[in-house]
């Protein structure tokens, strides 16, 4: 009576748990050792071997190399026609000419920011691209566990990105012409406050134009 049950005894219960409680724990290991060896790949394609500060540097200095001539030769064109109508309204030597010329200057000045912070501004924007391609990576690894096709498509999207060129577009125009009143057998009577009167500022947008009225 009473006799010894068929059951496993508490000590093999114990030693069934504990070789589970290892293997699970050799399993997340060696889910571990997979997520950092993807990881590892990724860090390096994204790193600074193939995103470094010259690879930016290289972009903006593209986007400014085509913009800022543009500007340039815009500016050289509404120089040329202020010129050419305060010369027409016999105003080249006066007063109003110097202060034309330094509203043309303003303007330029500001315009050449306006290109250059977009151009940082595109810059910044490359970057944030490239963190998120890499973010990109990483979630499809920890999704699929699987480092090689993993690092496979994040070297795909590495040598897209290295290929990214600025969006090089004709400028629109960012000076409008100087329209010169006054003739100098008008002009002179008014003196130094007239003549200052010559050219006023008017309203174009982001692009400040100036104009002159009589």
């Amino acid at each position: 009576m009473g006799g010894k049950g068929s059951g496993p005894s508490n000590n093999q219960m114990v030693q069934f748990e504990m070789q589970q409680a290892q293997e699970a724990k050799d399993k997340e290991n060696l889910r571990q050792a997979r997520l950092n060896q993807g990881k590892s790949a990724i860090d390096q394609l994204f790193g600074p071997t193939n995103f470094d500060d010259n690879f930016y540097n290289k972009y903006q200095t593209a986007n400014l190399d085509y913009n800022l001539p543009q500007l340039t030769d815009q500016y050289d064109k509404a120089k040329m026609g202020m010129t050419y109508d305060l010369a027409r309204a016999g105003t080249l030597r006066s007063t109003a000419a110097g202060y034309a010329q330094s509203l043309l200057e303003k303007q330029n000045a500001v315009n050449e920011a306006s290109v250059r912070a977009k151009a940082d501004a595109d810059t910044a924007a490359l970057r944030q691209s490239i963190a998120s391609q890499q973010q990109q990576a990483y979630n499809q690894l920890y999704q699929t566990e699987d480092p090689t096709v993993a690092a496979n498509t994040a070297a795909t999207s590495v040598a897209n990105a290295q290929l990214t060129q600025p969006n090089l577009t004709p400028m629109q125009s960012m000076f409008t012409p100087l329209a010169i009143g006054l003739s100098s057998s008008v002009a002179q009577p008014y003196g130094q406050y007239s003549a200052n009167q010559l050219v006023q500022r008017s309203p174009m947008g982001s692009g400040n134009m100036v104009t002159s009225q009589t």
